[in-house]
């Protein structure tokens, strides 16, 4: 049998309750940084764009939020700088919304700069989301979303005719009245 004298028993449940001490306030410390991030991206959610020096931006989620609503809001190159600077912040999971989110973003541009005829750009703008797209399915496989925009840029890009297209001013007035509404597919696709 092992015997402890009193000094080294009482050393032992000193050094015990310093363990237990600190593994607490660690704890609590961890909870509170999280609640932190949690209001943040409640303040984010509510659609209004806030002062970057107002969040954490060492959060990886903090600035996924942050970018998401930048795309949102229209603001294409902020959002692609936002979700670029994540990216070396970001786990793996983290990666695969960071990059299944930028291709909605460029898959959103394409979609645009093909309704105002600009079919280059589109092609182009198709073809690095589909890379994004890739690059997410690649670490997730199974991620159906991800699936069905790369395949919506596939058809975005197979399906314009190749080269600028011009419209004759006959063309333009001939076409005024008509409308051309598609569903939206932002909606569906950001996450």
């Amino acid at each position: 049998m092992i015997f402890l004298n009193r000094n080294k028993f009482i050393y032992l449940i000193s050094l015990l309750a310093l363990a237990v001490i600190t593994a607490l306030i660690f704890s609590i410390y961890t909870l509170q940084q999280n609640q932190q991030i949690n209001q943040q991206i409640l303040l984010l959610n509510k659609g209004e764009l806030v002062d970057a020096e107002q969040l954490n931006m060492q959060s990886p989620e903090v600035r996924i939020a942050y970018a998401y609503l930048q795309g949102k809001l229209n603001l294409f190159d902020e959002a692609v700088e936002t979700y670029s600077g994540t990216e070396r912040l970001a786990n793996q999971q983290q990666l695969v919304h960071i990059h299944y989110n930028l291709g909605n973003l460029y898959l959103v541009q394409a979609i645009d700069l093909a309704e105002n005829l600009s079919v280059d750009r589109a092609v182009a703008m198709a073809d690095v989301a589909k890379d994004f797209y890739r690059s997410a399915l690649k670490n997730q496989p199974s991620f159906w979303e991800a699936k069905y925009n790369l395949e919506a840029a596939q058809r975005l890009s197979r399906d314009l005719p190749l080269g600028d297209v011009t419209i004759s001013e006959e063309s333009q007035d001939a076409s005024t009245c008509l409308l051309y509404t598609s569903p939206s597919p932002r909606d569906k696709r950001q996450s």
